[in-house]
């Protein structure tokens, strides 16, 4: 029975992994201000959703690098 449990996980797993997700893709960055503490910009950024039901957005989480450099990570609630 052990086995057959794994096995049903192990295909949820596999299929959960396979479907297509939502996707972000920045595709503009206007930069408004900078000052000592802080940076402020606008982006505008391009959402993929290859379903019919619209995403909700609770928050959105974004991790903002540059040359490979962490700078900052934001948590955003919409």
């Amino acid at each position: 029975m052990a086995g057959l449990l794994e096995q049903a996980k192990q295909f949820v797993s596999d299929t959960v992994a396979s479907m297509a997700k939502p996707e972000a893709t920045v595709t503009d960055v206007d930069l408004k201000g900078i000052d000592l503490g802080s940076v402020t910009y606008n982006a505008k950024v391009n959402v993929s959703n290859p379903y019919s039901t619209p995403i909700p957005i609770g928050e959105i989480r974004y991790v903002l690098k540059s040359s490979g450099r962490f700078v900052c990570y934001r948590l955003v609630n919409g």
